[in-house]
């Protein structure tokens, strides 16, 4: 049976498309929910941009068309922020498709453009701006029998054209591979005439032929990779605009702040004031805060031990903390753990906000608490599910390696002493991640204080607590890491089964980071570890 379809509005976009979001490291984007009942039929302006439906974003310029199904979500990344993503859209419902032509979204190309933009325009003419369904076109039932036919019409060629290999020209391999060089190297001085030398071609056919595949030119398309990676870290860090303009591959400052305004209609400064929350100092606390989208202005410099990636992006401080450097960098709120004493969280909280978090707390309950207090209550709840999810994956993988019932512990040598650890830190890694077993020892002190962090024991009490395989995290350099490894000579340490059975893994103390990121990078050195044993 042929489908049945029935055309209930449509519209010019004067403006951009539908809800604004806020992307914690993308910036703003455009964002379509089709209803769950109806088609859609987007058709693109000059102004180009990016579509993102479930997968990388890709390119969508003037004469594209897409057609999405009911319930389709896509994210639109203009490269104009001034004009609109599309110049139509059109709502349809489809009665009958037995055929499925409609079941699926599809990116097409109407051939030629003016007359699919001259049909559109005749569509619209009955009533102007047709989109509203309470106030329909003024106009009898032959005539919207009339426009249903023709918009019909309209469909059968956009498909026709598709089944006939006629919607998109073919892409160049050497200009798709220019194409992800300047997403990995936009920071670079470019030379467009190198790269169309490299691809064999005259740099007239490589403006052509880009322009065809992207719909900008080569030098457009560079800028606004530029201006969208200078979006993220406008948004996500405190670095000044000149040193963001220079990262991004702008040499210099004031013509890329000219740019960054004609493409947003903002200076960086109003873009970075008006996309970052609140001004947030941390002691302790980055790794949770990283893992809900949130960059911290500062936090205690102790912490880029276990996540150096932060440490460009956020300012660093040492203990004994000075009030004075805090409060010059204007903060908002400061997060502090629970362990500072109380003369010092009252001289923070002379400074802003400041709030305590309990230090004891396992990491699910200080990323709920964190997340309810910053507005990220969700994100909270969705970095639990993915971990749990990584660790479901890291036990499938080391299903007939890591055995059902087996007991572990993991034991860290710490400024001088040797501590062996419970349920959280290592131990969560171990018992909630991996899915080894306590030994009874370690059980009694997890049943004690379900909080509890580690014990200090003596070298000879390691028997005691030792499970089927070991884990030791001492520090790698340094006199800490030479004192350290002195353990591996201690009797309590080559005694045990762990050790002779080859079952024993000296770690770096890094891990001992107890931490969202740090979790998540554990997970997968445990597994590549046991995996290579």
């Amino acid at each position: 049976m042929p489908p049945i379809v029935q055309l209930i509005r449509i519209r010019p976009l004067m403006d951009p498309l539908i809800d604004k979001e806020r992307n914690s490291e993308a910036g703003p984007r455009e964002a379509l929910s089709a209803s769950s009942e109806d088609h859609h039929l987007l058709v693109a302006t000059e102004s180009g941009g990016w579509i993102a439906a479930g997968g990388a974003p890709r390119p969508f310029a003037r004469g594209r068309c897409l057609l999405l199904p009911p319930g389709a979500r896509i994210e639109w990344l203009p490269t104009d922020a001034s004009a609109p993503p599309c110049k139509y859209w059109v709502q349809f419902k489809v009665e009958q498709d037995d055929a499925g032509l409609f079941a699926s979204p599809a990116e097409l190309r109407f051939e030629p453009l003016s007359r699919l933009e001259a049909d559109l325009r005749e569509l619209l003419s009955p009533g102007g701006d047709n989109g509203s369904p309470e106030q329909p076109p003024p106009e009898d039932g032959l005539a919207r029998f009339h426009r249903h036919i023709r918009f019909q019409a309209i469909l059968y060629e956009l498909l026709a054209q598709q089944s006939a290999g006629r919607q998109e020209p073919e892409s160049d391999p050497a200009i798709e591979q220019i194409i992800s060089y300047l997403h990995q190297a936009y920071s670079e001085e470019i030379e467009f005439d190198r790269l169309a030398q490299e691809a064999n071609l005259s740099r007239w056919q490589y403006d052509r032929m880009f322009r065809t595949i992207t719909g900008q030119s080569p030098a457009r398309y560079l800028s606004a990779i530029r201006i969208e990676e200078a979006k993220k870290l406008l948004a996500s860090s405190s670095l000044r605009v000149g040193e963001i303009a220079s990262r991004v591959g702008f040499r210099d400052e004031f013509y890329f702040s000219r740019r960054f305004r004609q493409s947003t209609g903002l200076s960086p400064s109003e873009y970075q004031a008006s996309r970052q929350g609140p001004r947030i100092i941390s002691i302790q606390y980055l790794g949770e805060l990283l893992a809900l989208g949130i960059r911290p202005i500062g936090t205690n410099s102790a912490m880029f031990a276990a996540l150096p990636e932060a440490a460009d992006a956020v300012r660093g401080f040492d203990e004994p903390y000075d009030i004075r450097a805090l409060s010059e960098l204007r903060p908002d709120l400061i997060l502090y753990p629970s362990y500072i004493e109380r003369q010092v969280a009252e001289r923070l909280s002379r400074i802003a906000t400041a709030v305590e978090i309990d230090w004891s707390a396992d990491v699910y309950t200080r990323m709920l608490r964190l997340g309810e207090l910053l507005g990220k209550a969700v994100e909270a709840k969705q970095w639990i599910a993915a971990y749990e999810e990584k660790a479901k994956n890291a036990r499938r993988r080391l299903q007939g390696i890591a055995g059902d019932g087996e007991t572990a512990t993991a034991f860290v040598y710490h400024s001088g002493d040797l501590y062996v650890y419970a349920g959280h830190h290592f131990g969560h890694t171990l018992y909630r991640g991996i899915g080894f077993k306590p030994t009874r020892r370690v059980q009694a002190i997890m049943e004690q204080d379900r909080n509890a962090k580690w014990v200090r024991i003596e070298p000879s009490e390691l028997p005691e607590y030792a499970g089927d395989r070991v884990f030791l995290a001492l520090p790698e350099t340094g006199f800490e890491g030479e004192r350290g490894r002195k353990l591996l000579n201690h009797s309590g340490w080559y005694g045990l089964p762990a050790v002779t059975e080859g079952r024993a893994y000296v770690m770096s103390d890094m891990w001992a980071n107890y931490n969202p990121i740090t979790l998540e990078k554990h997970l997968d050195e445990i597994v590549c570890r046991l995996i290579a044993d």
